[in-house]
């Protein structure tokens, strides 16, 4: 866990709300495609810490909101198919970000 939040920590420079973002994204997508318990709870774990580490604080609300904008995002427009929703997961799962990221919690 610790090597994920230092890694995280050296990749590039986005600001640090942006890359919260990007893990619960991953987080949540992941959660869809995979069904991976083992991988998305490890996830919320490693987020939790990179904003304890980073002193970040975000309320119940905030975090319910960016869990709402990425879960309209997954969803789609309301007349959108499950294949279009799986497509919007594959697509995020796959990303550059979420590959590294995802990669990084694996049980070595």
């Amino acid at each position: 866990a610790m090597l994920a939040v230092a890694l995280l920590a050296t990749q590039g420079c986005e600001r640090h709300e942006e890359r919260i973002f990007h893990m619960i994204r991953c987080t949540m997508a992941a959660s869809i495609e995979k069904q991976d318990d083992s991988v998305i709870e490890k996830s919320w774990e490693i987020t939790g810490l990179y904003m304890r580490e980073n002193g970040i604080k975000k309320s119940q609300a905030e975090l319910t909101a960016i869990a709402a904008n990425i879960r309209d995002e997954i969803m789609g427009p309301p007349d959108s198919s499950w294949d279009e929703r799986d497509s919007r997961v594959v697509k995020i799962v796959n990303s550059e970000f979420c590959t590294a990221y995802l990669n990084l919690l694996q049980p070595k």
